[in-house]
């Protein structure tokens, strides 16, 4: 098998000389496929090579601080292939079928960015709508309820959901719940930063002073907690290499970010 996107730009001619030796396989990670239906490539590809395929992602860092997958659009993804694969066997195309794969970075010099326990819940989703061919409710309640076992359903958008401890075959399901911890924290300091950029002329005033600094004391405490914690239940998945690399890229930056504002404010403070 081979990536499709190398052949494309190659002459007709030239993939002759490829002919039977390989199988190509289609990628495209967009939420909506229906478009690739119109290739001229698959007229090539079905009287040069034995079968085609086509490659669905059930997770895939569009950029570095996607910790969590968007499941709706991965599922989408799934759904829109599994019927241009079947316009394509209608149409006399010789198909194998689906391959699901996971990527974990947006580009290979990167360091890992979306790790492999924050897709768990739509690899199943995605897997067991792919056999259906079709996604249906039923679908998110059998992999919950019967395969995860989960005392309640997933949710196809997760914000701050924390069920997924009730899930007693969830694997690595304490790094799922620091992850969703971590998202939470990044939240409430993007709102932080961003109140901050509106209220600055308040800044003189005593009592809000106050506030930030015991909203930036909750936050030093928490990520310190969250690193230690990370340090720990990553070494079930990862080698300290990858976790050191992971804490460095994703978690950090974020402490040094909420020292230096820490210290800020109790300069302010002090010197007022």
């Amino acid at each position: 098998m081979i990536w499709d996107n190398r052949l494309r730009s190659i002459p007709i001619n030239k993939l002759k000389s490829l002919k039977n030796l390989i199988e190509p396989m289609v990628l495209s990670f967009q939420p909506d496929v229906s478009s690739m239906i119109t290739g001229t490539y698959w007229k090539t590809y079905r009287s040069l090579f034995r079968r085609t395929w086509v490659a669905a992602a059930y997770k895939g860092a569009e950029r570095c601080d996607d910790n969590f997958v968007a499941i709706v659009n991965r599922l989408s993804n799934a759904v829109t292939w599994t019927r241009v694969l079947r316009q394509l066997r209608r149409a006399g195309n010789k198909t194998g079928g689906i391959a699901l794969i996971g990527f974990s970075r947006p580009a290979y010099s990167l360091p890992t960015c979306q790790i492999l326990p924050s897709g768990i819940p739509s690899l199943f989703l995605t897997l067991f709508t792919i056999k259906a061919g079709e996604y249906h409710m039923y679908i998110a309640s059998e992999v919950a309820l019967c395969t995860l076992r989960c005392n309640n359903y997933l949710q196809m958008e997760l914000t701050e959901d924390y069920s997924i401890e009730t899930c007693e075959r969830m694997p690595a399901k304490r790094v799922y719940r620091l992850l969703t911890i971590l998202r939470v924290l990044k939240n409430r300091i993007s709102n932080l930063i961003g109140t901050l950029g509106k209220n600055r002329h308040l800044l003189g005033d005593a009592f809000y002073r106050t506030l930030l600094i015991d909203e930036l004391i909750y936050l030093r405490q928490a990520l310190k907690s969250l690193n230690n914690e990370i340090s720990v239940a990553f070494t079930e998945i990862y080698s300290h290499h990858t976790i050191d690399e992971w804490r460095h890229l994703h978690i950090l930056p974020l402490v040094k970010l909420i020292d230096d504002l820490y210290w800020h404010m109790l300069h302010i403070t002090l010197t007022s």
